[in-house]
């Protein structure tokens, strides 16, 4: 009986160092497992879109390669959203200056600008405001005025889909959408075309 207590001892105790590694070995796995599950049932983290810093009373200027004023940007309060890099600003205005030709004008209640500050959209009480040119004649005062306008700053272009009035002068006109292309100072009306159109100083008659 002892020698077979001996002999079963000595079994086990070589055979105890394969049984350990077992032991570590189907531990890792399970282990692996556990994190392969826990990794692939984790959703993916997503940032909430929440203000991260804002301005209040702010003016921006964008100066042209001589110096001189070539944009500014000014708004109640201008807030940025880290998730996507955008601002919203209350009360924006900006005014747009080029050499040789009129200021143009355009506020609105609010406003989103995107990062790169190229595209901005006007809501609300949207006004855009050309004054008139040194042959006002020739180039008079014109204004739009909408509930929504886009601005495309780089061309130099504004837009809109909605109801907008056009003046131009003494002229009226108002349409279903509206693009304007400063560079080139034509206006475009998109839809339902309607209004005034008057050219030239009014005629008077003998006598009056």
């Amino acid at each position: 009986m002892q020698a077979l207590l001996s002999s079963l001892t000595g079994i086990v105790l070589r055979l105890l160092p394969l049984l350990l590694m077992a032991v570590v070995a189907g531990s890792t796995f399970w282990l692996v497992q556990i994190n392969t599950q826990q990794e692939g049932t984790t959703a993916p983290i997503v940032r909430k879109h929440e203000p991260d810093y804002y301005m209040e009373r702010f003016s921006a200027t964008e100066l042209a390669q001589d110096g001189s004023t070539k944009m500014r940007f000014t708004g109640d309060k201008m807030v940025h959203f880290g998730d996507d890099q955008t601002y919203e600003v209350a009360r924006p205005a900006m005014r747009a200056y080029q050499p040789e030709r009129p200021p143009v004008t355009a506020r609105a209640d609010r406003g989103r600008m995107n990062a790169e500050g190229s595209v901005i959209d006007l809501y609300g009480n949207g006004f855009i405001e050309r004054q008139k040119g040194a042959d006002a004649a020739k180039d008079p005062l014109m204004t739009a005025a909408s509930e929504y306008f886009q601005v495309l700053v780089n061309d130099d272009i504004v837009k809109t889909d909605k109801a907008v009035k056009l003046t131009r002068g003494p002229s009226v006109m108002t349409a279903n959408g509206l693009i304007f292309n400063n560079v080139t100072r034509e206006v475009q009306l998109l839809g339902n075309v309607r209004g005034t159109i008057i050219t030239g100083a009014p005629t008077r008659t003998p006598g009056s």
